[in-house]
């Protein structure tokens, strides 16, 4: 099933543009830290200066944005996703440059706000023209209270799919670390996903038949508490009910990110269970994976296994691409 937009609003040319109406093809990548060169004077990016301790130059940062874009490139065999979030970046100024350096036929338009975190870097939504228009946009803030600093908010925006004109409310995530330890930071996490809860409550009321996509870098598992309180369903009128895409990982010696040669699943897709049951659109039956091919990766020389090569470790340049795997996800529609 394929759709032919005749663009009359070029001013010089015009032409016919197809898009694939049976599939959404959603990803969301953590990019490990992309920042331009330029020092910002309100946030701690000195580090990721020419001067700084990484010594991040412009050739460097064109690398950067080069390897992200052969990854998302590479991630649907030469098509574009349809939603693509993504965090770890500083501003709209990096996002431009990314957009610029993907390679396959895309309509990408972006969505950002920027974050109160104090090294400046932020969540981010690019979303296909041709497939969705947006309706609403905002940066839900967390507010962690006490003496803690202040963290990346949460991206969401409604869009409404063109063609079945279903609205889809998309949450782009990056909650608290877990620096200090699982159980001391714990607290953060959790009053992240109350927000998450909240903010999905409040949508859902006024488009009562949307369909729910939260992405991001929960620095959580999938059986972590406060992930698996997003799949609360008590009352299927106020709780998210979401279903996690990435939860069988749990049972493979695989993940998106790797601690002490231990693998973690860290990137998640979750979708609530009426785009999962009873929406059209419905996700691939083999479900949720990551992206991995083995040129992303290095050879850890203790144990022989691959894991993800980072750009940047500590204060040495590695050169590869970043410390996290892509997230995955396909909806289709019925042939």
């Amino acid at each position: 099933m394929r759709r032919c937009i005749n663009l009359l609003f070029f001013l010089f040319s015009s032409g016919f543009v197809c898009a694939q109406d049976d599939v959404i093809r959603v990803l969301f990548y953590n990019t490990e830290n992309l920042f331009d060169t330029i020092d910002a004077p309100d946030t701690f990016d000195e580090d990721y200066t020419p001067a700084g301790k990484l010594q991040h130059s412009a050739a460097r940062y064109a690398l950067k944005l080069k390897h992200l874009g052969k990854v998302i490139d590479s991630s649907f065999n030469g098509a574009s996703p349809e939603l693509l979030g993504l965090c770890e970046v500083e501003n709209l100024r990096v996002l431009e440059g990314l957009r610029s350096n993907i390679g396959v036929p895309h309509h990408l338009a972006i969505i950002h706000f920027e974050s109160p975190d104090r090294r400046g870097i932020d969540n981010a939504l690019m979303y296909d023209t041709i497939q969705f228009s947006i309706l609403h946009a905002g940066l839900r803030r967390i507010e962690l209270g006490g003496r803690s600093e202040s963290t990346r908010g949460i991206l969401w925006a409604v869009l409404k799919e063109n063609y079945t004109e279903y609205p889809f409310l998309v949450l782009v995530n990056h909650w608290p670390s877990r620096y200090g330890g699982r159980e001391a930071s714990n607290e953060k996490r959790m009053i992240a996903s109350r927000n998450c809860m909240d903010l999905i409550d409040s949508v859902s009321q006024e488009y009562p038949e949307c369909s729910v996509l939260l992405m991001g870098d929960l620095n959580d598992h999938p059986d972590d508490e406060s992930v698996l309180q997003l799949s609360k369903c008590d009352d299927p009128k106020h709780d998210p009910c979401l279903v996690n895409m990435h939860e069988q990982y749990l049972e493979l010696d695989a993940g998106s990110h790797v601690y002490r040669s231990e693998w973690a699943v860290l990137d998640h897709i979750l979708v609530n269970r009426r785009l999962l049951y009873y929406h059209s659109w419905s996700p691939d039956p083999r479900r949720g994976d990551f992206v991995w091919y083995d040129w992303m990766m290095y050879e850890n020389k203790r144990d022989h296994r691959l894991y993800p090569n980072r750009f940047y470790g500590s204060s040495a340049f590695y050169g590869g691409y970043s410390d996290h795997l892509p997230a995955r996800l396909e909806l289709h529609l019925p042939k």
